[in-house]
């Protein structure tokens, strides 16, 4: 009984911290310090999470080193999300790893699915990436994609649904890390 109303709580004053994060003001330092410590999200090293996301649930949300999470991303983690290394996701997209069943007679049963994205992966500005999803190492998802089914390696997709448009380039030369200054919008 001790240790459920222990979980409850910490459940909750993650869920707090993340919610205080999107209106106050935090220099990325102590932005991280919460995300990490206060909120339970294991965040690798050098990643930054920008100021404005939403995560219903913080504990099944996991980022590699070197990422950048841009800002007004919602993630909805009940399936869990895992981000790969060197990841860049630009901002003001969904990452939704939970869905209410279609085929049911009400909203009571919901469908989870993990959606992974692996290194080196770019979901672009405002896009949808749908439950049950893998972002293969190198994929890049286009501005305003719905992305349903899974992004093989080294691949661009766009549209709605998305649907592959262009291969990637696979010699890239770069690490994600900026830790300076206030980022938020």
């Amino acid at each position: 009984m001790l240790t459920t109303l222990k979980a409850k709580i910490k459940r909750r004053c993650s869920h707090f911290a993340v919610r205080l994060s999107r209106f106050v003001i935090f220099s990325n330092t102590l932005r991280m310090f919460v995300y990490r410590h206060l909120a339970g999200i294991e965040v690798g090293r050098y990643s930054m999470i920008w100021a404005g996301n939403r995560i219903n649930d913080p504990t099944n949300l996991t980022i590699g080193h070197n990422c950048i999470i841009g800002p007004e991303n919602v993630f909805l983690t009940r399936g869990g999300v895992t981000i790969g290394n060197n990841v860049n996701l630009s901002g003001y997209g969904f990452f939704i790893s939970q869905q209410h069943a279609i085929s049911g007679n009400d909203f009571t049963r919901t469908i989870c699915g993990r959606i992974a994205l692996h290194d080196r992966v770019w979901v672009a500005t405002n896009c949808t990436i749908m439950p049950g999803v893998t972002i293969h190492e190198g994929g890049v998802v286009a501005a305003g994609s719905v992305v349903t089914r899974d992004v093989d390696a080294w691949t661009v997709v766009a549209g709605n649904p998305a649907r592959k448009i262009a291969d990637r380039e696979r010699q890239l030369n770069y690490d994600l890390v900026d830790m300076k200054g206030s980022k938020w919008l």
